[in-house]
């Protein structure tokens, strides 16, 4: 164990071998502490305060040889007066390891007792008259001080008609504060505290920080579900004739892709690797065919295709189905053409459907020699 240091300041006509600093001493001297004793030097006067500078003058160059960063722990034992000169010399050295064991304060120790300042414990008489009681309970409750209150007992202690009474009160006083017991219990109480102070600010930080994150998250979130609402409302298909254009050669590429996506969807029950095999002719005859588009957005949704009277094909991107684009693309190509031919195999219901309600009469049935299904010979 690192050493440790007790410091005894007496108070005005209470020596370092009266009752409470004299049992006090003992007590740590018993516990293996270092015991010294503040010599103020200096005649005793009623004069409390110009008493305490006189004696903090005397003792702050004696205290400036002490190396305190030495101890682990050095304890201040303070009567009466003596608790100002040893709160002021901790002050004025700037001293960090310091526990005060606080006997009979007086009104002047008031203005030294702060949130920072190490107390172990504080013992006090009801009849003291060189302090105000009922502002002392109050300070003590206000900075969480223990304070150990000794009733009829005045400035020593003391009751003055009972001496077994008296000599009960030294013990009580002791045991709470002048014994290095009360002083490892204040220790491990204030290491709680601190400790549940970290904890109590990581836990503020924690929480802090996941407040930040799912601000963050939601903002994020809010940003992403107005730009997938632009996106959507840009991307909403509003079907209207002005949207049917004729086919340019940029197109190309787009429509193949929806001839060759519609056809290995729409009519699985034909290989797809016929409509790859076919897919360089068929891209051949689109280009020289007579073509219209649905675009919207910049994006085509549909074409037809005719070479002459006789229908190359209609076809509606996925997604795009069942929304009359097919009809408005049909309506053009038949105000073009006058006349429309076209061919559809059986098993592909959902053309079938279309054309019939689009008019187209049957003319013939027949196998298909490129892929052996049955189609229907239509006609507008």
């Amino acid at each position: 164990m690192k050493n440790r240091l007790l410091i005894l300041f007496p108070g005005i006509r209470y020596s370092v071998d009266c009752p409470l600093l004299y049992y006090t001493r003992l007590n740590f001297e018993y516990a293996g502490y270092e015991c010294i004793s503040a010599d103020y030097g200096i005649d005793e006067a009623d004069d409390l305060s110009a008493f305490s500078e006189r004696a903090v003058e005397k003792l702050r160059g004696a205290f400036e040889n002490i190396k305190f960063d030495d101890y682990e722990a050095v304890i201040f034992a303070e009567k009466s007066v003596g608790t100002v000169v040893g709160m002021r010399l901790e002050d004025e050295l700037n001293l960090k390891n310091v526990y005060h064991l606080v006997y009979t304060p007086i009104d002047e120790t008031y203005k030294y007792l702060t949130t920072t300042r190490r107390i172990v414990g504080m013992a006090a008489g009801t009849e003291d008259k060189y302090t105000d009681a009922k502002a002392l309970q109050a300070a003590c409750k206000k900075l969480d001080i223990e304070l150990i209150t000794i009733k009829n007992a005045g400035h020593r202690l003391e009751a003055g008609k009972d001496v077994t009474a008296d000599i009960s009160a030294l013990v009580k006083v002791i045991n709470k504060i002048g014994d290095p017991s009360a002083l490892e219990k204040y220790r491990k109480t204030e290491a709680k505290k601190i400790e549940d102070e970290k904890a109590a600010k990581a836990k503020a930080e924690a929480e802090k920080l996941a407040k930040e994150k799912a601000e963050k998250e939601k903002k994020e979130a809010e940003k992403k579900a107005a730009e997938d609402a632009k996106k959507s409302a840009e991307n909403t298909i509003t079907i209207h004739k002005n949207h049917v254009r004729k086919y340019a050669s940029k197109d190309l590429d787009e429509l193949m892709e929806i001839w060759l996506i519609g056809n290995i969807k729409e009519q699985s029950f034909i290989p797809k690797k016929y409509w790859n095999k076919n897919f360089t002719e068929i891209k051949r005859i689109v280009e020289l065919s007579d073509v219209f588009v649905y675009e919207q957005h910049g994006k085509i949704y549909g074409f037809i295709s005719s070479m002459e009277e006789e229908l190359v094909g209609i076809y509606v991107a996925e997604g795009a189905r069942s929304l009359g684009i097919g009809k408005l693309l049909m309506d053009k190509m038949k105000d073009k053409m006058g006349i429309l031919e076209a061919s559809v195999y059986t098993k592909n219901k959902r053309a079938m459907k279309f054309f019939e309600k689009e008019e187209f009469q049957a003319t013939n049935i027949r196998i298909d020699e490129a892929t052996g299904e049955e189609e229907v010979l239509l006609k507008w």
